[in-house]
Parts: structure tokens; C-alpha cells; sequence
């Protein structure tokens, strides 16, 4: 029985490790590596809804949508890490507030060149999107990114 426990936490980091990316840098260099756009989670750690989108992220359907079609960064908003980005050093903090979060969650998708993708919301340019979104409708917003529709469909039209 403890065997089967052993294995089960090994399987159970290896999936965790190859789905999702906690370091900012690192997913910018595997962004640009995989040619694969970055879809980066601003969340803070004490706030309910971040909290509640977690499920959202961990629903088998997500996850499988992301690890084919994304890179996945988390980027804590409260965080003090240190980060360089676009020619620049961040805190974690600064650099969320920099990439638009208004919110938490807020969800940003990258080009893989680590540039921010801008895309029309109810017909206002964006680079980011800030709020909890159910399953069925964060899979819309995943595949508008991932098929490339923001080049040319308000995003209001698909959610």
C-alpha cells in the first residue's frame, strides 16, 4: 500500500510539473523554445475568486486544452520575486500590475516572443482579462486565443 502512495505522489508531480510553470522566466523561455503562446494566471493568494478559478485550471478538460495549446505561468501579484521581463527587472507585483491586472484573477496570453497579444473586448482594445470565468466559458476564452480569433472577433461576441 505504501508503494502505491509512493507512486501516485510521483505521478502526481510529474503531471503537476510538466502542466504547469511557476516560473515566469522559465515560460517565456519555453514559449519562445515551443513556439506556443504563454497564458499567464494572475492571482493573489488571499482572494476567494483566484482561489475558485484554481478549479477551474484543474478540470481535466483545461488542463488538457492548455498543455496542448500553451505554456502555463502563474504569476502571484503579491509576490516579490524577482523577474526580468521586456528589457526590464520586476517584483512579481509590479509586473502583474504592469500587464493590466485590474482584478483577480486575471488572465494575460503572450506570443511567444513574450509580447503581450492585444485583442477587442465589447469593442475596447485589451491585453488582459481580469475576472473568474466557469469552465465552458474559460475554454471559449482559451480557444479564441489558441485558434487566433482575437485577430479579427470581439471577444464579447464569443463569450
Amino acid at each position: 500500500m505504501k508503494t502505491k502512495s509512493v507512486i501516485l505522489v510521483l505521478l502526481l508531480t510529474l503531471v503537476t510539473s510538466v502542466y504547469s510553470q511557476t516560473n515566469f522566466s522559465d515560460g517565456l523561455s519555453n514559449g519562445k523554445s515551443q513556439n506556443k503562446k504563454i497564458l499567464v494566471n494572475i492571482y493573489s493568494e488571499s482572494d476567494t475568486w483566484s482561489k475558485k478559478m484554481e478549479t477551474v485550471y484543474a478540470s481535466d478538460a483545461v488542463k488538457n486544452y492548455i498543455s496542448g495549446n500553451f505554456i502555463y505561468v502563474k504569476l502571484n501579484a503579491n509576490g516579490s520575486d524577482k523577474i526580468s521581463y521586456s528589457g526590464k527587472d520586476w517584483t512579481s507585483s509590479s509586473l502583474s500590475k504592469y500587464l493590466g491586472a485590474t482584478g483577480y484573477p486575471t488572465h494575460v496570453i503572450l506570443n511567444s516572443d513574450g509580447s503581450v497579444i492585444k485583442f477587442t473586448y465589447n469593442g475596447e482594445s485589451m491585453g488582459s482579462f481580469s475576472g473568474y470565468l466557469d469552465t465552458p466559458e474559460f475554454e471559449k476564452l482559451l480557444k479564441y486565443f489558441a485558434e487566433n480569433k482575437f485577430k479579427d472577433t470581439d471577444l464579447g461576441k464569443v463569450l
